[in-house]
């Protein structure tokens, strides 16, 4: 299990992650998320990612890019304001 800085505790299916390894979590929701995802594969494809892993990526990506499509009152801006506001932090 990771921690995300905003949605807290993360865990997987295999329980993979240790404790203290700090992780972020990034939801189709989020307009952002889109390009963000294709920045990345481009940095794993410039420094030798395995296909299989650039496949993962872009399938990941395009699973978004539908979500944005099919739900875009459900997209927005990102921010921190409302899952945060409950503990109280404003930074």
């Amino acid at each position: 299990m990771g921690y995300d800085g905003k949605y807290g505790k993360v865990t997987t299916e295999h329980g993979d992650i240790p404790d203290d390894e700090p992780v972020i979590v990034f939801r189709a929701r989020d307009k952002m998320v889109p390009a963000m995802i294709s920045f990345y594969r481009s940095l794993c494809q410039d420094n030798g990612s395995p296909q299989r892993h650039l496949d993962l990526i872009q399938r990941c990506a395009n699973n978004i890019i539908q979500w944005q499509a099919d739900h875009p009152e459900r997209t927005r801006q990102p921010d921190s304001e409302r899952s945060r506001a409950w503990m109280g932090d404003t930074t």
